[in-house]
């Protein structure tokens, strides 16, 4: 009987200890979410500093075939993102890991790139400087990619929320060139730790039938 007394006394004392240490972690997230935000764009700035002193891949683009002839490495920058709509102003690297992301938008290399006439899927993370304020883009607004090839303008047609295993809402297709960014969702605070869901951005690109 005392053993089995002091496993439920054990496993209480763990229970409440999980309790205040939560209830500490939110209280702290809440009341130090702008300092908080302010270390990470801090760092972040620093990180995307180093990366942009790095060699930026001089990619080559056949008008054409509208087809990239050397593509970049893995991690390499191409190009820039603008949005002065949310004064977003980003480097692009061709990847879309955890790390690549760190730096700027990443590219999924499963799709397209910018003037290859298909899917170009590009995420960044929800930080402020990153895609923090993407959800306040509306349909019509303007998105300007910029590359060591040339420049092409998008437009916003839509957005929604997806689960993150909803591979539909990232369809890759070769009849209209179409820039797909997505970010976690929700983006701003109230959540803590990992999200289940993307706020997904569609855009096609400006003149493209007309080429």
């Amino acid at each position: 009987m005392n053993k089995v007394k002091f496993l439920k006394t054990f496993a209480t004392n763990v229970a409440i200890s999980f309790f205040y240490a939560a209830i500490f972690i939110f209280t702290t997230y809440i009341l130090f979410d702008k300092q908080i935000t302010f270390v990470t764009t801090l760092v972040n700035s620093v990180a995307i500093k180093e990366k942009e002193e790095a060699e930026v891949k001089k990619t080559e683009y056949d008008s054409l075939t509208k087809s990239i002839i050397n593509r970049p490495n893995y991690g390499e920058k191409f190009g820039t993102m603008k949005i002065p709509e949310i004064g977003l102003n980003l480097p692009i690297y061709h990847g879309d890991t955890l790390d690549i992301i760190r730096y700027g938008v990443g590219h999924y290399g499963g799709s397209y790139f910018p003037g290859e006439r298909g899917t170009i899927i590009m995420p960044a993370h929800n930080n402020v400087g990153f895609f923090h304020e993407i959800d306040r883009l509306v349909k019509g607004s303007k998105i300007t990619i910029e590359t060591t090839y040339g420049t092409f303008e998008y437009e916003v047609d839509s957005y929604k929320v997806v689960n993150e295993t909803d591979l539909d809402a990232f369809p890759i297709q070769e009849e209209k060139e179409m820039l797909i960014m997505y970010t976690c969702y929700p983006i701003r605070h109230g959540v803590v730790g990992r999200r289940t869901q993307r706020y997904v951005v569609y855009s096609h690109r400006v003149g493209d039938n007309d080429e």
